[in-house]
């Protein structure tokens, strides 16, 4: 009788061993789980936040290329009309005219609005 008390009893421990083990993997498994899952949420975070300001630079540098279009053209719309005005130009002061008109025109995109009036420039005496 005692035999069968001990094997029950036995029987019951292993038992007990058994699902304790089972209860200590599941919950590493869970925590490992729900670690990734957090560093999986970080990793999207910083891919949008990668992302949102990307787009900002792009915004950004668009309108820095806008303005700066608008102060080339007015730049050389403003020398241009004195030049003709004064009837002549250095050759240097020519020189720095055609290079800004070509950013404008060809870097920035300038709508040709000026190409009249650099030949005009160019047809003008040299100092």
């Amino acid at each position: 009788m005692n035999d069968i008390i001990l094997c029950l009893l036995s029987g019951g421990v292993a038992a007990a061993v058994i699902k304790s083990v089972e209860s200590l993997v599941t919950w590493r498994l869970n925590r490992k789980a729900a670690k990734e899952d957090r560093e999986e949420a970080r990793r999207d975070k910083e891919e949008q936040d990668a992302q949102a300001a990307i787009g900002q630079l792009r915004r950004d540098v668009s309108s820095l290329r806008v303005g700066e279009q608008v102060i080339l053209r007015d730049r050389i719309k403003y020398l241009g009309k004195n030049y003709i005005k004064s009837g002549s130009i250095d050759f240097d002061d020519r020189q720095d005219l055609v290079d800004m008109h070509r950013v404008y025109h060809d870097d920035l995109g300038g709508n040709g609005n000026l190409d009249s009036l650099m030949a005009d420039v160019m047809e003008l005496p040299l100092k």
